[in-house]
Order: C-alpha cells, then sequence, then structure tokens
C-alpha cells in the first residue's frame, strides 16, 4: 500500500497543493520518504518523485500518456501528446516541418514582425506579461498561420485565448455557460477556421507551419489527414504559446532583478552583426542559452504531468498496479535543492556544467514524447530577447518583485511591472 495523508471525502488537498504545489510535494516527499498517494482534484495520485522517476515514467512502455492527460481531453485531444499507439507514425509526418530548411523560414518569418511590436511598448512603467502575452500569440498567428490582416489575428488571439482558459476550468465538463464550454466552443471555432485553411495551402503552399503540416509527409509518403492536422496544429499552438511567454516573462525578470547579467547579455547580443539574426548567429548565444535553460528550470512551463498505468510495476518496494494514474514532478524536481545548490538563486552559469542527473533538468520531457519543437523555441527566444535588448533597457523596482503563481502555468501574480526605456 503507497502511504499518503488522509483527507475527508469531497475534500482532499486541492487547496493547499494548489496555494503551495512545490511545498506539498517536499513536504510528503519528506515524509514518506518516497511515492505517495495525493488526494487532489477529484483524483487520487500516486507521486512518484525524483529524477529516477521522470526518467522511468518518460522511457517506459507501459504508460499511456493519452489516458493520463484526459482531464485536458477535450481541448487537446488527437494533439502529438496526447496520442498513444499512432504517436510514433505521426511524430515522423510531424518531424518534416521541423527540419533546418523549415526552421530558416521560420527565423524570417518571426522576424518580420517583431521590431514594430516592440516599438510600440511604452517605456513608462508598465505590466510585462500582458504584453510578452499578446506578442507571442501575434508571432503564432504569422509564423504559425501565415496570417497577416489584423482584424484577423484579433479573432485568432480572442478565440485561442478562450480556449487556453478552458485548461485551468475546475468544472471540466463542456456545460454550457462554465469555463470549459466556452473553450471547447471557441476550440471548435478555430478547428473550422483550421480546416478550411488546408484544401487552400495544399494547393499554394507556404513558409508558415500550417502550410508545412497540410503537405507534410513521412519517407514513405504517408501524409496526415485534415482532422489530424487540425488537432495537431491546435495542440502546438497552445505547447508553444504557454511555454514561450514564460520563459521570455522569467527571462526578462530575472535580466530586471540583476543589471549585471543584463549588462553581460547585451554585450552578446552587440557582438553580433547589425540586421536581422542570421541563422549561423544562433549558436553565438551562448549565455542566452543558459538563460533560457535556468529560466526553464526555476519556473518550469509544466510542473506535474500524469500517466496512465497500463502494465503493473515495482517501485522502490511499492507495486503500482495498472489503471492508477502516476504524476512525475518535473518542476520540484528542477528546485529539488539536493540537485541544485540555492535552487531559488538565478544563476545561468550552472548549466555551464551537465545536470546533475539526465532527468533533473527535463522541461521538455523526454523517451519518446519530448516535445518536437524545442529547437523552436529556443530560436523564438533568441529573436525576442535580442530584439529587446537592441532596443530597450529592463528595470525593475524592488516594490514590484513579484510574487509567482506556479500552477497551471507558471507567471508573475501582478503582470510584472518593468520599465522599458529605449537605448
Amino acid at each position: 500500500m503507497i502511504p499518503g495523508p488522509t483527507s475527508l471525502p469531497l475534500i482532499s488537498h486541492t487547496v493547499p497543493f494548489l496555494r503551495d504545489p512545490y511545498g506539498t510535494y517536499f513536504r510528503l516527499r519528506d515524509r514518506y520518504d518516497g511515492a505517495f498517494r495525493l488526494p487532489v482534484l477529484g483524483q487520487t495520485w500516486i507521486v512518484l518523485p525524483g529524477p529516477e522517476a521522470i526518467e522511468a515514467v518518460m522511457t517506459g512502455a507501459h504508460f499511456s500518456t493519452k489516458l493520463g492527460l484526459r482531464a485536458f481531453a477535450p481541448l487537446f485531444s488527437g494533439g502529438l501528446l496526447h496520442l498513444d499507439e499512432d504517436h510514433r507514425a505521426h511524430r515522423r509526418i510531424l518531424q518534416v516541418a521541423f527540419r533546418s530548411e523549415a526552421m530558416r523560414g521560420y527565423l524570417a518569418r518571426l522576424q518580420d514582425q517583431i521590431g514594430p511590436i516592440l516599438d510600440t511598448w511604452p517605456p513608462d512603467r508598465t505590466a510585462f506579461e500582458p504584453l510578452a502575452r499578446d506578442l507571442t500569440l501575434r508571432q503564432a498567428a504569422h509564423v504559425f498561420m501565415g496570417l497577416t490582416d489584423d482584424a484577423a489575428i484579433a479573432r485568432f488571439n480572442r478565440l485561442f485565448q478562450t480556449e487556453i482558459a478552458g485548461t485551468t476550468a475546475l468544472i471540466r465538463r463542456p456545460l454550457p455557460l462554465t469555463r470549459m464550454g466556452r473553450a471547447v466552443a471557441a476550440r471548435r471555432t478555430l478547428a473550422d477556421d483550421f480546416r478550411a485553411l488546408i484544401a487552400p495551402r495544399r494547393a499554394e503552399g507556404g513558409s508558415d507551419l500550417f502550410s508545412r503540416l497540410c503537405v507534410a509527409r513521412d519517407e514513405a509518403g504517408a501524409t496526415l489527414t485534415d482532422d489530424e492536422i487540425v488537432d495537431h496544429f491546435n495542440f502546438f499552438l497552445a505547447a508553444a504559446h504557454d511555454a514561450t511567454t514564460t520563459a521570455l516573462t522569467v527571462i526578462t525578470w530575472a535580466l530586471a532583478r540583476d543589471p549585471t547579467l543584463q549588462d553581460r547579455l547585451r554585450a552578446e547580443v552587440d557582438a553580433l552583426p547589425d540586421g536581422p539574426l542570421s541563422w549561423e548567429d544562433l549558436p553565438r548565444l551562448d549565455l542566452l542559452d543558459r538563460i533560457h535553460k535556468e529560466a526553464l528550470r526555476r519556473f518550469a512551463p509544466s510542473a506535474f504531468t500524469a500517466r496512465r498505468v497500463l502494465e503493473g510495476f515495482d517501485w522502490q518496494g511499492h507495486h503500482i498496479p495498472a489503471g492508477r494514474d502516476v504524476v512525475i514532478a518535473l518542476g520540484p524536481v528542477m528546485m529539488d535543492p539536493d540537485l541544485w545548490p540555492d535552487p531559488a538563486r538565478f544563476d545561468p552559469d550552472r548549466h555551464l556544467a551537465p545536470p546533475p542527473n539526465r532527468y533533473a533538468w527535463a522541461p521538455y520531457g523526454g523517451g519518446a514524447h519530448k516535445c518536437i519543437g524545442i529547437h523552436f523555441a529556443v530560436m523564438q527566444l533568441k529573436v525576442i530577447v535580442t530584439a529587446l535588448l537592441r532596443r530597450r533597457r529592463i528595470a525593475l523596482d524592488p516594490a514590484d518583485d513579484p510574487a509567482w503563481r506556479l500552477l497551471p502555468t507558471p507567471g508573475p501574480k501582478n503582470g510584472l511591472p518593468l520599465k522599458l526605456p529605449l537605448r
């Protein structure tokens, strides 16, 4: 029997977990010296702590991602992360959209609008996270969908934000007038919009991600159906938007709090040739790579993730039967002081050395389901941060240093007020 705290029916540990998810994890891990049960969100999780558990679950064959993430099925079913049997075949097709030639095209598109958008940002004290969210949504509309019309972009942004709001809905069924109901309705409208674009994009082509998905085929010539394109694209949008917004906000916060680090990074940026970033410039941003890694360690975009056990297995003296949900803690593991000394300190140079364990740093997951868009995410952050530092300085009043929410995705509770004066 796996140990865990007792709770009254219907109360569980949801409130303390949502209030302090990392603290709850560490307290229960230490109390039970390993795996523990956690009654939360109407379910009973079996939490397997540590990087070894992340590796075992991410690389094991007897787990279902689709069933483990079923709470998000109304919004993201059919997306790459939510597939089991067809995952490998679909990934081979989708990988075509992330090859070098495609990535070079995305690099050019990422820089089409970045300057004019940043030039509209006010220099005086303003909340940064909404600016970052708007920027990444605009880039998603342009780079992922090829949209250029302001009205079309605004409509897409409105529908997409309504869909994403459903990820935090307490009522998980899409009932009318509920947050999940509105989210599913927005997802349905977006799906109709995406589906209407498929035929013309197959005929005309394009350098945006959606156009490439429409014509993608693997070495054997296999392609995706219209519904599969819609499902994968919908999930790509959500995954890329949340992760990029989180990372950009954390990086900017860290640079504002540490002027010396900001000056170091600006020197790296200023050493690049003038003009848009080239493909050859990207590897030269070594410090920015480490800052990005540290941002994802400090505030993991997805702190916890679940898998359904398909075949019972033994773990550190416990038997985990088939049919149970196991949860691994990517975020807490990256904040574990036994693995990362002084984990609350933002220190990019800790990434000059390999991580203390292969899965001690795993914000992109691992195994067969490791994020397919890692290199795109890194490239996008480099484009945005480089353009920002070439134009602005970043300043934070200590009184505005935020408290952070950690779930469902990290973000500053006060929106992160910053000053962004021109250089």
